[in-house]
């Protein structure tokens, strides 16, 4: 294979949001509920993560990198919700998805999610965070920064069992091109205090001296494209909107296409989704990326 296409999309709150009994609600939960009566149910649309999936299914992606925030407050039934919605989305070797703080929101609800994602959340080997797969020439790592925090908090750890496994798994896969998702941006331009990792710095040493080729992360609602050094170049931190986003809070949904080019190593980052509501899918920015050499 000379050439992959992944497409990633993040965040997309799938909805409706099931009704929560007044004990799901003695926790974190009630916070994010009343976030949801007040904003996010006005804010997402399944019509538009129903449009934004039917085009990444008509670009024909290699495989589809979904980096967390399924659901909304980690009820069980959403868990249930996601689960289908991966199944519609592609079968699991076609598809990854880690999760995001929103699927950690309150103590043992990210292995709740595990459960129900089932093979979309290992690696070729059946093993959880960090896990590993390859797709040809690339080796795609799932990372998990969901934890559980305090209410007002969003914040994400990778912690440092999974961070040594991490570096293990990079090390190993010396001879692909090294893919990793994560929810949390490990930038703290993007996301910092409360919203961001709080192992940030062990995290970029741990993606730097692994070499990696791309990061794929969501979280912050928003487009974004920033660079990380590592001893054989550097590497594209590519962040993504909603995918469910109809713009009155947040920039409008969109998910990003990238293409590598083994032959010629460069890839093109192709961002496509809304420019309006009403408004047709299609490409809104064409950015070309050059990437560390693969080694043989």
């Amino acid at each position: 294979m000379t050439r992959i296409r992944l497409a990633h999309l993040s965040d997309p709150h799938l909805a409706p949001l099931p009704s929560p009994s007044a004990r799901a609600l003695l926790s974190k939960r009630v916070f994010g509920y009343l976030n949801w009566l007040k904003n996010r149910r006005h804010a997402l649309g399944e019509d538009i993560l129903a449009e934004i999936v039917d085009d990444i299914a008509r670009q024909s992606p290699d495989h589809v990198c979904v980096t967390g925030d399924l659901v909304n407050i980690a009820l069980p039934e959403e868990f249930a919700q996601s689960a289908a919605w991966l199944t519609a989305l592609g079968p699991a070797d076609h598809v990854s998805v880690i999760p995001g703080n929103h699927d950690a929101y309150v103590p043992g609800a990210v292995k709740r999610a595990v459960d129900f994602w089932g093979d979309y959340a290992r690696g070729d080997n059946g093993e959880s965070f960090p896990y590993c797969r390859r797709i040809g020439p690339v080796a795609l790592f799932g990372v998990s920064t969901g934890v559980a925090t305090p209410p007002l908090y969003a914040s994400g750890r990778v912690g440092s069992a999974q961070l040594a496994a991490l570096d293990r798994l990079l090390d190993r896969h010396d001879d692909a091109f090294k893919v990793v998702m994560i929810h949390h941006p490990p930038d703290a331009g993007l996301a910092a205090g409360r919203r961001g990792l709080t192992d940030i710095g062990d995290v970029r040493d741990v993606l730097s001296a692994g070499c990696v080729n791309l990061v794929l992360h969501g979280h912050t609602h928003e487009a974004s494209l920033k660079w990380l050094d590592t001893p054989r170049g550097r590497a594209a931190i590519v962040g993504v909107p909603s995918a469910s986003s109809d713009g009155a809070r947040y920039p409008m949904a969109s998910y990003a296409l990238i293409d590598i080019d083994f032959a010629r190593n460069t890839a093109r980052m192709t961002r496509r989704g809304f420019r309006r509501a009403d408004g047709p899918i299609d490409s809104i920015e064409i950015t070309e990326l050059d990437f560390a050499p693969v080694l043989d």
